[in-house]
């Protein structure tokens, strides 16, 4: 049995130098290009039919732009076809420009591909009845095929790497739309009818509370990885993630704090409203830089730092502290001052309840109230060593 011999592909055939044709070929060539320009409304006509029958993504278009591109279209093959030219540069530039008019009057330049498409098969059919008119050579006619599909090809390639731009365009420009609304909430810049107008645009709604996340980025290639790790913490994707630089902090506005965040210390400021949102990121600030001055990981929130803010503090940070523990204790009535004064007490005699009792002259069951009280309001507990430490601190410094 005699081997099967592989199929070849038929060579491409060439066009040939205009110059170089012999005078009855030359003035076939013209004739053919003298009648096609004669065609222009046939071929407008047949293009618009078929887009219309077999594209609907051309909806967006009129029919009187349908055929003016399609006009255009023939020119432009017929121009080649009347010199012999294949495309070149200055023609990929035309289809460049031609696929970001399209893509910004809202056609897929998907959609735009398959027209040019059409619009090639439907050019070589009018072609081949023209050819058949002239008499033009075969040999010439098969050129002129090669070449219209080159046209159709690099077409195909220039919309594809034009889409593929503007998908990277829009990318970058929904990522700073994005870091702007972010920096906006979270330095409390945004005024409350900007955030009411463009949270429902990045998923959020105005109404529900979010928590603002804090951290140390020490490059771009670090802040890339804790904007995939707060993404795999928070299970979203990492394109949806609002976050904004604020020197070498990385902002996050978070849905809810994140369990965890492998290998990155992570700062969380209460959960608020969006327009309050920056009080929970000056938080998450302060919680980040005491907690990586004392070497803390994991994830950290102020309660969590019992009097280790002092370090670092001022009277604006000592305030705050302040007020996240005792408000409630203000805001329990008449009894405040009485539940104060005894925890204060309790803490001056090293917690000896019959000592305090002495001293305030009440019932030593009273002391063990009052205490219990205190420590109910503001969320610290005497027995653990930062929240003794931070009670003493805050106490003393209201008395003074």
């Amino acid at each position: 049995m005699e081997p099967e011999t592989p199929t070849a592909w038929p060579v491409r055939r060439r066009m040939p130098d205009l110059a170089a044709l012999d005078e009855p070929t030359r003035t076939t060539v013209i004739a053919a290009v003298a009648r096609l320009r004669t065609l222009d409304d046939v071929f407008a006509d047949r293009v618009l039919t078929l887009i219309r029958r077999h594209v609907p993504g051309y909806a967006v278009l009129s029919d009187d732009d349908i055929r003016a591109s399609a006009r255009r279209f023939m020119n432009i093959l017929v121009s080649e076809l009347s010199s012999l030219r294949v495309p070149d540069a200055a023609l990929r530039k035309r289809l460049s420009d031609h696929a970001i008019e399209r893509a910004a009057r809202g056609l897929p330049l998907t959609v735009l591909t398959i027209g040019y498409q059409l619009g090639s098969r439907e050019m070589l059919a009018l072609f081949d009845e023209v050819a058949a008119e002239v008499a033009l050579p075969p040999d010439l006619l098969l050129a002129v095929h090669d070449s219209t599909w080159e046209f159709s090809n690099e077409a195909s390639a220039v919309f594809a790497r034009v889409q593929h731009d503007l998908a990277l365009e829009h990318a970058h420009f929904d990522a700073e739309r994005r870091s702007a609304f972010a920096a906006g909430v979270l330095s409390g810049t945004l005024p409350l009818e900007r955030i009411n107008r463009d949270a429902h645009a990045f998923g959020l709604a105005t109404q529900a509370h979010h928590v603002a996340v804090a951290v140390r980025a020490d490059s771009a290639e670090d802040a890339a990885a804790i904007r995939r790790a707060i993404a795999v913490a928070l299970h979203t994707s990492a394109d949806r993630l609002l976050l904004a630089q604020v020197g070498t902090v990385l902002g996050f506005i978070a849905p809810r704090a994140p369990k965890s965040v492998a290998g990155h210390l992570t700062a969380v400021g209460p959960s608020l409203p969006l327009d309050q949102l920056d009080t929970s990121f000056e938080e998450a600030v302060l919680v980040l830089e005491t907690a990586t001055r004392f070497s803390m990981s994991g994830i950290v929130r102020l309660s969590d730092l019992g009097p280790r803010p002092l370090v670092l503090s001022d009277a604006h940070t000592a305030e705050r502290l302040s007020a996240r523990h005792l408000a409630p204790l203000d805001a329990a009535g008449r009894s405040s001052a009485e539940i104060e004064e005894t925890a204060r007490t309790y803490l001056a005699c090293d917690q000896d309840v019959r000592e305090v009792a002495s001293i305030l002259g009440v019932h030593p069951n009273t002391v063990r109230y009052r205490v219990n009280r205190f420590q109910q309001l503001t969320g610290l507990d005497l027995h653990r060593t930062e929240d003794l430490v931070t009670s003493w601190w805050l106490l003393n410094r209201r008395r003074d």
